[in-house]
């Protein structure tokens, strides 16, 4: 498949399969529509949340997760199970989401969307912390406000942070995958994960701040 180079082979012997998935792949490799779409369902929350968290506009992540699943069904007969079938869905979602963020880059910015705040945003756990010391009666309307503009920040925030940086913050602090699991995802060397990743919560850091300041 075209993209960044990382859909490829990422262990040596293949993966254990979910036994209740096993099946239904075996359908889905041998064309059983049916049985592809009941995949789609169960690995459609995640996928939906590694596109948004690279992506962060709603319309642009429904036809990037689109495009995931039917590059995947396109492909779904060359998958031999060298990795299990959720990571294989999070490299071609990682790589649909990258390239889309490329051809975006030459077109007009969008202006920064609001976060969503029932989207299961890894990096938003401080925001979840700052409710948390509201107290157990509720925020006040102050501190509703306050969190209402945190949420604002970080979501412009997020949007300045280079699309590779927000890749390996999407995977790590989002989707909690280890640094070993990223690095087969992406591609990439360990050290280039752990530099990438303290560069995205520096930058990220650092923009919160200065809006704050």
């Amino acid at each position: 498949m075209a993209g960044r180079g990382i859909l490829r082979s990422m262990a040596a012997t293949p993966a254990a399969l979910d036994p209740t998935e096993g099946p239904l792949l075996e359908r889905a490799r041998g064309g059983d529509r049916e049985a592809f779409e009941q995949l789609v369902a169960i690995h459609l929350p995640r996928v939906w949340r590694v596109v948004w968290r690279i992506v962060r506009h709603h319309e642009d992540c429904e036809d990037v997760v689109q495009e995931v699943f039917l590059a995947a069904w396109q492909a779904l007969p060359e998958y031999r199970g060298e990795a299990r079938f959720s990571t294989w869905l999070h490299t071609i979602a990682v790589t649909r989401s990258l390239n889309y963020k490329d051809r975006a880059a030459e077109k007009v910015r969008r202006a920064s969307s609001p976060l969503d705040p029932h989207a299961d945003e890894g990096p938003e756990a401080a925001i979840a912390r700052e409710a948390e010391r509201a107290g157990a009666r509720g925020p006040s309307p102050l501190q509703s406000l306050e969190a209402g503009e945190l949420r604002r920040r970080l979501a412009q925030c997020l949007e300045k942070l280079p699309p590779a940086w927000r890749a390996v913050l999407a995977l790590r602090d989002g989707e909690e995958l280890s640094y070993e699991d990223i690095s087969r995802l992406l591609g990439l060397a360990l050290g280039t994960v752990r530099s990438r990743l303290a560069r995205a919560r520096l930058g990220l850091r650092g923009c919160i701040e200065g809006h704050a300041s």
